[in-house]
Parts: structure tokens; sequence; C-alpha cells
């Protein structure tokens, strides 16, 4: 807008007949600014998703009949400026509302000057569990042999501790069902009579994580089995259900009762267990010829993020992080032996991988937009467009249902229209209409990538590919309002890479991660992912 808004709530009737009794040519200049501010303001409140980079999130429920292919929230191609860095938080999407709240006594000064911590205070007698679970089924982890000479136990140990782990058992092929099993496991000590060394069976932990996952703890000691946890992290992460929708199906289905502080720190936990996932899933990326790219906004507590996703026809990488250069570096980086193209939308950081493809569709719906501009040569350039990159797809397509099924290089045949294009976009990018120049100048700069595609029509013109692995977790936002803390933002994005992945594959995410949460209990190494699906040739 050219007219500020303080200007703007100056002028009225009596300015205008003032000015015009003055300076009629001021008021003539005055009149064009007007106009041209009128003109921008009808632009923009006829933009959607058809005709801009708006995304569909951005639509009034009144509006929702449009159909629109991004579902990016606010999505733009300027940089966000960072953040302060982020503090300890609570955990991922969730509540502690089920850790009884009881006052520590305080004095009135130390009540006055120091607020009150949520949860449980610090000497409040806190509640035990009261539900008692019927076992099913006890686990001996026995000492067996002296560690020191071998000495059989079987005759002196006894069991000193032990836990009690709810399960699911999914059943089998010939005898399907879910049932809820309670296993006691008991651990044994025994003083070995040959040469008096006690020795102990103890449950498998984890060493203390200070970065990621400070203050979570993997180990086998815990209520709710590998089998249960998967369940959980599958309603909360693939199903978009609530923490408190969980605790409500738990009990109405199994009768179980789990407050929400328990069901969030298993899901946190699960996180933990699947992060080694992404080194493999970097390296069946590294073997990709062609990477889809794109992002969206993911807010974290009072931090606006973004989620990042990196996806081929079988694996998928997901990373929550700021918009800038860093994160797209640091992962560029991480991919050593990638030699492919790389597919993405006309944000500017992209552009530092020389080989990469550009999204079509975010074109065709600029310039449609500027074809429905209210500035008369904006509509001319925007129809010009429009017309030659319509024109361009159609050959692409037929292309590819010819013989060599668009292998062979179609740019010789139609230098014309790019060379008319480009004369169009060079006038274009020096216009004084905002919208114009930006078109203009996007065209200009990614010219290479945009018409890469005519060399090997064969390749993609839109991406499609990875705007749809983020719109089931775009939906997940709408829904939980983000992330409290780098932990659950981190959660997320392992989850979403590992859920992804599988369906890509054609597997079942919960069974592969209730492998991996069984494992990685036991301080194994996490089972490989899902063998990629072989296509048949024709």
């Amino acid at each position: 807008m050219i007219l500020k808004e303080h200007e703007l709530l100056q002028m009225d009737e009596e300015f205008i007949y003032h000015l015009l009794g003055r300076d009629p040519d001021a008021l003539a200049g005055l009149s064009i600014k007007l106009v041209n501010d009128l003109k921008e303001a009808l632009e923009r409140l006829n933009q959607n998703p058809t005709n801009s980079s708006r995304p569909s999130g951005s639509l009034a429920p009144w509006e929702k009949g449009i159909n629109e292919e991004d579902d990016d929230w606010e999505k733009g191609d300027k940089e966000v400026i960072q953040a302060e860095s982020v503090g300890p938080l609570n955990g991922f999407a969730a509540t502690a509302d089920a850790v009884a709240e009881a006052t520590q006594p305080q004095t009135e000064s130390e009540d006055q000057t120091k607020p009150r911590k949520p949860g449980r205070q610090k000497g409040a007698p806190g509640f035990g569990r009261t539900q008692k679970f019927e076992e099913t089924d006890t686990v001996h982890h026995s000492c067996v042999f002296c560690s020191a000479c071998q000495e059989d136990l079987a005759t002196v140990e006894k069991a000193y501790t032990g836990f009690q782990t709810v399960n699911l058992d999914f059943g089998y092929t010939h005898a399907p069902g879910v049932r809820l099993i309670v296993t006691r496991h008991l651990y044994y000590l025994g003083l070995c009579p040959k040469c008096g060394l006690e020795n102990r069976t103890e449950p498998w932990r984890a060493p203390a994580d200070a970065s990621d996952w400070k203050h979570v703890g993997l180990t086998e000691w815990r209520l709710i089995g590998p089998d249960l946890a998967a369940l959980i992290v599958y309603l909360a992460m693939d199903m978009r259900v609530t923490r408190r929708k969980i605790k409500h199906f738990l009990g109405d289905v199994f009768g179980l009762q789990l407050s929400i502080g328990t069901l969030q720190n298993c899901i946190v936990e699960s996180a933990r267990a699947v992060e080694p996932v992404e080194a493999q899933l970097i390296n069946d990326l590294c073997r990709e010829s062609l990477v889809f790219a794109d992002e969206t906004s993911h807010p974290e507590a009072r931090h606006k993020l973004w989620l990042w996703v990196f996806v081929t026809s079988s694996t998928a990488l997901f990373l929550v992080g700021y918009r800038t250069k860093e994160i797209f570096t640091n992962f560029m980086d991480a991919l050593t032996d990638f030699n492919g193209h790389l597919m993405s939308d006309g944000y500017r950081l992209y552009r530092a991988y020389l080989k990469r493809l550009r999204c079509w569709a975010h074109l065709l719906r600029k310039a449609k937009g500027l074809g429905e501009s209210y500035t008369q040569q904006s509509q001319t350039y925007g129809q010009q467009v429009h017309a030659i990159l319509n024109e361009l797809i159609n050959a692409v397509y037929q292309a590819r249902r010819g013989p060599d099924g668009g292998t062979v290089s179609i740019a010789a045949h139609h230098q014309d229209s790019l060379a008319e294009l480009k004369k169009v976009c060079e006038a274009m990018a020096a216009s004084t209409h905002l919208k114009t120049r930006e078109l203009g100048q996007e065209f200009l700069n990614d010219w290479e990538a945009i018409f890469r595609v005519l060399d090997y029509p064969a390749w993609p013109l839109t991406n499609n590919e990875a705007e749809r692995a983020l719109r089931h977790w775009v939906i997940l936002r709408k829904i939980s309002q983000g992330t409290r803390s780098p932990q659950g933002s981190r959660a997320l994005a392992l989850f979403a890479s590992v859920f992804t992945t599988c369906r890509l594959r054609s597997s079942s995410p919960l069974l592969y991660l209730r492998d991996t949460i069984q494992r990685r209990r036991q301080g194994l190494t996490i089972p490989d992912l899902p063998l990629i699906p072989v296509i048949a040739a024709v």
C-alpha cells in the first residue's frame, strides 16, 4: 500500500475539497495513489488458493468449497527471524493433570515472590496407583550361574524386586483378537556358596541423555508394555486422538486406568526409542534419484517453527526447525552421497542446490492471480504466462504418452515459446506492480530449475508428493495447536518419519514401532525398516 493508515485517517470530504481549491495537480496525484491502493486491496481480497500461494487453512468456513492443492499455513518467501532460545517447557501437546495437585506450605513472603509451579509440589504426599491388576503371567529373571566361578545358584537365589507390565496380545492369524495381559517381572539375587559373590539381575536402563531426551528414561522397567505403547503412539499420531480421549478409550475398552501424564511419558519414551531410525532414513534418501521437499508452519509454544519434509516414493524424513538456511544446509550436509534432483517450490534457500526442479503448480496459480489483476498491464502479463505454461504442460504430457515414455528431451522444439516467455518475464521484472515484479524475478532466478523438466519430460511437474506427505500432520497441528517443547517437536518429527515411511512401503507402522520399542528397551539395536517394495516390470 502507498498511503499509510494514519494518512488515510486524516483524509475526508473536507480535505479533498480543500486540496481541490489550493492545488488541483496535487489532488490528481493523490487520486492516482488512491486508485492504485484500491486496486491492490481488491487484488488481495480476491486471492484464494487457486490463484495465489494462500493456503487452504486461511479460508473462512464459508469459503471451504474452493479446491486447492496447498495445505500450507501462512506460507511465504520471507525469512523467519530466529526467536530467543527455547527453555524447558511442558511435554508434547499434553498436560500433567493426572498428577495430584498439593501445595507446599509457604510463608506469606515466599508466596508473594515465588510463583507456584504446576503439578505436584515438593513435599506433597501424592497418590499411588489404586487399580489392582490380575496377573496373567510371570517372568523370572534368574541369576542362573555365579558371574565369578560359574557356580549354580538355583538353590540359593531369591527374588529381591519386581514390577508389573501391562501389555496387549494382538493374537495370531488363525486366532485374531486383542486382549490385555499383565506380566509380573521378578529379578533375583543369590549369594554364591562357593566364592561368596552376591549375584543379581537388573532391568536394562539406557544412559541418561542431557540433550534431546533430558529426563526421558528408556528401560525395561515400565508399566506400559511395548505393544500397548505402540498402540498409544498410533492413536495419538496416526489417528490424531487426544491424550484425554486415549485415556477414555483404554478405560472403556480394556478397563485400564492410566493418567494423562503416564500416556505422555510413554509417547516421549517411544520417540527416544525410534531416534536411531533417522540414520537409516538418511542412508535410504542418499540412494534416491529424486527427492521432494516442502515446509509448513508449526507452532511450538510461543515460537513459530516449521515442519520440513524430504520425501521420495518410499522414504520420508521430517524435521522441525526455523525456516532458515541453516536447517536446509545441515540436511544437505547429512546427505553426503546424494547426487539426485530436488523438487521444491520457489523458496529461495533451495537455490543453493543446483540440481533442482521447480513446482509448476505454484507458478500457474500466481500467473492466474495476475490474470485477474485490476491493473491492465499486469493482467495481460499474467494471461500470457499462463497460456505459455499450459502449452508447455500439454507438450510434456504428450511426450510422456509417446513411444519413448518421456525420456527424450523436447526443449529444442519449444525454444520460440521459451524465448517469448523470457521476454515477458524480463518486462514483468521491471514492473512497478509488486506481484508482477516478484513473479517476473522468480521466473528469471529459477529459469533452469523450472524448465529442466523439458530435458526429461518423465520428471514430475509438481511438488504434490511433499505436500501430500505434510497434509496429515497439518491436520494434527490444527487439532493439537502444535507442540509445547523442543522435546515434543522432536518426537513429532520422528513419528512422522516412521509412520510416513512405513505407509509408503506398504507396511504396518504399528508393528514396526512395537518391535523397535521392545528391542530398544533391552538395549538392542533397532530393527531394519521395512523393505522398499519392488515394482514389477510390465
